[in-house]
């Protein structure tokens, strides 16, 4: 009877979670190992009115000052598919 009942709770809460998963949600996996979970969103109701929001004004403007010249190069690169190796030097040529 044990048995019984415990097989039945497990296959409840199989049931509860797959009910409780988008069914078209996507879990990828990007390049650096992580993963994400893409759900879908709803679309809003017909004849809803749609809104944008910015999160920049629209005459915003910006006076930033140019970076500092860097002493700094890129001497070797090997394009792997993962993990690029690189080597800066840094300093006088």
């Amino acid at each position: 009877m044990a048995y019984l009942r415990t097989a039945f709770l497990a296959t409840t809460a199989v049931g509860l979670m797959a009910l409780a998963t988008p069914a078209l949600a996507e879990v990828i996996m990007t390049p650096d190992g992580h993963y994400y979970k893409l759900v879908p969103l709803k679309a809003p109701p017909p004849g809803a009115a749609s809104s944008v929001v910015t999160a920049i004004p629209e005459g915003a403007t910006a006076n930033v000052p140019p970076a500092p010249a860097s002493n700094c190069r890129l001497t070797n690169f090997v394009n792997l598919e993962y993990q690029p190796e690189y080597t800066a030097v840094c300093g006088p040529e």
